[in-house]
């Protein structure tokens, strides 16, 4: 009697051929399903290694560049948000433009 994979697929009939399939689309769902768990436990714990929630390192681009320098201009909406005038304007500042605003109502005086 045979006992390789090939010779147990050459010996089946269709029928006991798409069975075959549907059970090995079946293991494969749920090998998925643990190596998904698997990999989110992982990437849980290396998260609280460092510090960080799990979406903080989906997000993270690569290292923080230092400020260019010191801003000259700040969001009046949320003064946490600054530019230096150096660089892309930030994407409140186009918007504010775009609205109609003058850049210099947002400089910061010095």
């Amino acid at each position: 009697m045979s006992n390789t994979i090939e010779d147990i697929i050459k010996s089946a009939s269709i029928e006991q051929l798409q069975a075959l399939i549907r059970k090995a689309e079946d293991e494969i769902e749920y090998k998925k399903i643990d190596e998904i768990e698997a990999t989110r436990n992982e990437w849980l714990a290396k998260a609280s290694q460092l510090g960080m929630e799990p979406e903080e390192i989906l997000q993270y681009t690569g290292r923080r560049r230092k400020s260019s320098g010191k801003p000259k201009y700040r969001n009046p909406a949320n003064p946490e948000q600054t530019w230096t005038g150096h660089g892309k304007k930030p994407g409140w500042l186009k918007q504010a433009i775009a609205n109609g605003a003058d850049q210099e109502a947002f400089r910061i005086p010095e």
